[in-house]
């Protein structure tokens, strides 16, 4: 561009610094805010916002950090902060686990003069559930209904996500109701979450039921989806319907990752049935899925239980040549 004769605008500036973050050179970024600087342009809420996202997106705590010091800095030369900017950083302190800290920042901005919006309180009720804080998660749904604020799909998903891995499967079916009631019905995540809840309270026909349900309504399944029904099922002690699910997602088609075959054969060796597991294992390969060193960890200490030395011990060989030791 100068090469022509053109000088960059403070906007070009910013899509430079968003290139950067966006490409994890934070360094570079903030030598384009240097520039910025230099030529006499005074940085704006969207440059702010860009650097503190750039900062977050990693989620490592000492970045999330020092994008605060970034926000103290720039409001110091007039740049004023909007919704974006708080919601990004409650955003990162709360993929670093900080929930007190974003609630800090959540209870800040009214008094700054900044209106929450749902993204707001989504952030909020998601990092205040996946910290088992799910009353506190409920107090600010709460919240939302009494400012005539409409709560979208993703604020129910966390909220039922929260609730089922409370084992409040009940409250959660009210907000499912409450989904279809307001027009937003449930999604495949919702249902996982659910059918997950129902396993791992041994609820194993009921899950089977809504796991038929939901297909008849429409709504397909996902593999993460067959892979919490497998493993409910496995752990149930009910393998044949396992294996009769797992078999469904062959006949689909659908491309299995490492982590269902791990179920599918942790539930054959727990129940001992080792030529099946190494069928499997082999079968995954030729699929083109890739075992782990928990895919070889499951077969050998099953088969070292059962005395099955040799093969355990040819596994273990072989584990080692793939450098998964």
């Amino acid at each position: 561009m100068e090469f022509r004769g053109i000088a960059p605008s403070l906007v070009t500036f910013n899509i430079l610094i968003n290139c950067f973050c966006h490409l994890g050179q934070i360094n570079s970024a903030f030598s384009v805010l240097g520039n910025i600087l230099k030529r006499g342009y005074e940085p704006n809420t969207i440059t702010l916002n860009t650097l503190i996202r750039g900062l977050c997106l990693k989620g490592k705590e000492g970045k999330v950090e020092e994008s605060k010091i970034v926000l103290v800095v720039m409001m110091k030369q007039g740049v004023k902060p909007n919704v974006v900017t708080y919601n990004t950083l409650m955003d990162g302190y709360c993929l670093i686990n900080e929930v007190s800290k974003a609630k800090d920042l959540f209870n800040t901005m009214e008094k700054r003069g900044v209106t929450h919006d749902v993204h707001s309180y989504n952030i909020m009720i998601n990092g205040l559930c996946k910290n088992k804080m799910v009353d506190e998660a409920m107090i600010l749904y709460k919240e939302m209904d009494r400012k005539n604020m409409i709560a979208n799909k993703l604020t129910y998903s966390c909220l039922i996500d929260g609730l089922c891995k409370s084992g409040r499967i009940s409250c959660a079916w009210e907000l499912v109701d409450k989904m279809h009631n307001v027009g937003q019905p449930a999604d495949v995540i919702t249902y996982t979450s659910l059918i997950d809840t129902l396993c791992k309270n041994h609820h194993l026909d009921e899950a089977i039921a809504l796991f038929k349900k939901i297909k008849d309504h429409g709504i397909e399944p996902n593999v993460y989806t067959y892979t919490v029904l497998v493993d409910g099922l496995c752990k149930g002690g009910r393998l044949k319907n396992a294996q009769d699910v797992f078999q469904v997602l062959f006949t689909r088609g659908c491309h299995l990752n490492v982590y269902t075959y791990n179920v599918m054969i942790d539930g054959l060796c727990k129940e001992g049935f080792f030529d099946e597991a190494l069928a499997l294992l082999s079968k995954m390969e030729d699929n083109g899925c890739i075992p782990n060193a928990v895919t070889y960890d499951i077969i050998i200490c099953a088969l070292f239980k059962k005395d099955e030395n040799d093969k355990a011990e040819k596994l273990l060989r072989e584990m080692i040549a793939r450098g998964l030791l």
